[in-house]
């Protein structure tokens, strides 16, 4: 299955500090890429304070602390690109009391450029017919990719797309579909559920399906599928 890279946008205190970001392009993915760029850093008196890697990418992002720098930053560059594995290196310098880092690697989903909305403005869309069917044909897409044959697997994908902690109990011809998550307003995560999966398991199982149960617990959310003959 396919999972989901999310890069978020740090905060980080610059104060009497200077503080910046490398990003790193390496040809292939194998073990020890990321001790040995490390190594680089650690030896010139740079203190990292993120790392994440895209493997879809082939990219390291840095985030440093270059206030002890025994080097020049265009010393480093050449350095880290003396490795065989590293196709280019980018990297801007920021010296402010306190800033943003936001990421120079875009959040990706199957290989494609992911739009984060927050979830206010999600639900604020929500009354439309229009941006539901979006929600219920991102179901149907996500589902006809899929050649898994385990449903409780399957349904996970919805993890992925942000509906928190998916699982799935099936009875009788009801399938019900529990998600659990930190979000405050649960009521944004049941809709986007509903469509979402009304779309997925109609495409999956090959039947339209309906939503008719929906309950709450904790920090849950349960909607009951029923399948249509």
């Amino acid at each position: 299955m396919e999972a989901l890279y999310r890069d978020f946008a740090m905060a980080f205190e610059g104060k009497d500090k200077v503080l910046g970001e490398f990003l790193v392009k390496f040809t292939a993915d194998k073990p020890g890429i990321l001790a040995a760029l490390s190594n680089v850093f650690a030896d010139h008196g740079i203190n990292i304070l993120n790392i994440s890697v895209n493997r879809t990418q082939l990219l390291l992002h840095f985030v440093l602390d270059l206030t002890n720098m025994d080097t020049s930053l265009n010393d480093l560059e050449k350095e880290l690109k003396k490795f065989s594995f590293v196709e280019w290196v980018r990297y801007r310098i920021v010296e402010k009391e306190a800033f943003m880092v936001p990421s120079m690697i875009l959040p990706t989903f199957r290989d494609n450029q992911v739009l984060a909305i927050e979830l206010g403005k999600i639900k604020n869309l929500l009354p439309s017919p229009e941006f539901r069917r979006i929600i219920r044909d991102l179901g149907i897409y996500d589902a006809s990719l899929l050649r898994n044959s385990n449903l409780g697997e399957l349904i996970k994908i919805g993890q992925f797309r942000g509906l928190g902690k998916i699982t799935l109990t099936e009875r009788d011809g009801v399938i019900t579909i529990r998600s659990c998550s930190e979000l405050s307003d649960k009521h944004v995560i049941e809709e986007l559920m509903v469509e979402y999966y009304t779309g997925f398991l109609s495409q999956i199982l090959k039947s339209n399906v309906e939503a008719t149960n929906r309950s709450y617990e904790d920090d849950c959310v349960s909607i009951s599928f029923k399948v249509l003959k």
